[in-house]
């Protein structure tokens, strides 16, 4: 059985406030070219469907006709929710759904029961298990659990897995493996789970995380985004992941590159040799600034040549401090709690940025003294 392995779609997500929509639709074309010439069995959904847990219209839209072609394609879809997803709004109509081999996952005292696919080799089990907190779990099962890898194990015990027959689950946390799980703590970090609670599993399908990767077993992934969504993912390789099942214990994954219609990337140097560029570009750009001095109206002039500009940043050598001196002029005009927190870290880690993980963390931080939703990716 082979499974398309994709997470984290944010579909409706805003880039400093310019859609990502057209960026969307674009790269799920590419997936389903793909699929029609190398097709499926089934597509797994990760969690994190929609960016805000009240998506736009335009974003409801494209994941129904992100779904109508899976469905026209006659592929089974399992998804879960992810924690930027209304569990509710993302299971309406899930009884329907059902009917056309689409399955929701929003419920964690539905996820012990699993989906069943089958192949030559036999079934396939299907575990749903949506993003979940220890709450989550206490309030189903009537347990007074506190902390996260305590509550998935929970979960998966009453699972009842057949080790005898090949078993996915799908889940959206983050996952530590036993190598980084101490450095991941000292960012403040409580939600992260053991590895170890999905080794019974023969894949783990993940999403949370934006970045490709494995947690400390390959059958232990995460997929990552399909597209750049900020500046800590300039470097990442976007690509779909795709799942071999076999005979039991027989897994093979290779991931499928993606490219989108326009980049993410960071440019740097002075005002009048980005602006003397002989072509410009419509990639999505994040400018370094390197002139000693400010530029007046530098995000206006550099839209001329660069129309989906992001942010302006200067970078100087020699501030009062001795250090390199950064300094943010937003593209948009105003700065949200997140930049002018990653602006202080810049200034005192210059050469670092946020990870992933500190800037879910961050986020979190955010909505709890503001009481905004902002997007930390």
């Amino acid at each position: 059985m082979k499974l398309l392995h994709l997470s984290d779609l944010h579909l409706g997500l805003k880039v400093c406030e310019m859609s990502m929509l057209d960026e969307q639709r674009e790269i799920f074309e590419q997936i389903f070219t793909y699929l029609s010439k190398y097709p499926v069995d089934a597509v797994l959904l990760a969690g994190d469907i929609y960016d805000k847990s009240v998506p736009p219209v335009d974003a409801i839209l494209l994941f129904d006709e992100i779904l109508g072609k899976f469905s026209d394609m006659g592929l089974p879809v399992l998804m879960i929710s992810g924690n930027h997803d209304s569990a509710e709004r993302l299971s309406f109509g899930a009884r329907v759904m059902k009917k056309n081999m689409i399955w929701i996952g929003t419920n964690v005292s539905e996820a012990i029961t699993p989906i069943k696919l089958y192949d030559r080799f036999g079934p396939v089990n299907f575990y749903l298990l949506p993003f979940i907190r220890p709450i989550d779990v206490n309030n189903a099962f009537g347990q007074t659990l506190t902390k996260y890898t305590d509550a998935l194990r929970y979960v998966i015990e009453q699972m009842q897995v057949n080790t005898d027959e090949r078993n996915v689950i799908l889940s959206h946390q983050f996952v530590a493996d036993t190598s980084t799980f101490d450095s991941e703590r000292t960012v403040g970090n409580t939600d992260c789970v053991d590895k170890c609670v999905y080794e019974i599993f023969d894949y783990t399908a993940l999403g949370h995380l934006h970045a490709p990767k494995s947690a400390g077993n390959e059958k232990i992934r995460y997929c990552g985004t399909p597209l750049k969504y900020s500046l800590s993912e300039i470097e990442h390789k976007k690509s779909m992941t795709i799942v071999t099942l076999s005979e039991k214990s027989n897994v093979q994954i290779e991931t499928v590159p993606l490219f989108p219609k326009h980049d993410m990337r960071k440019i740097t140097g002075t005002f009048q040799q980005l602006t003397s560029v002989a072509q410009g570009s419509e990639d999505y750009i994040y400018a370094e600034l390197t002139n000693e001095n400010d530029v007046s109206f530098a995000a206006t002039g550099l839209r001329q040549v660069y129309p989906n500009l992001i942010s302006v940043s200067y970078r100087r050598k020699n501030d009062a401090a001795g250090t390199d001196a950064l300094s943010v002029a937003n593209a948009q005009e105003e700065k949200t709690p997140e930049e002018i927190f990653i602006d202080l870290f810049l200034q005192q880690h210059p050469d670092t940025q946020l990870t992933e993980l500190q800037q879910s963390v961050l986020k979190k931080v955010i909505e709890k003294v503001w009481g905004v939703n902002i997007c930390c990716h």
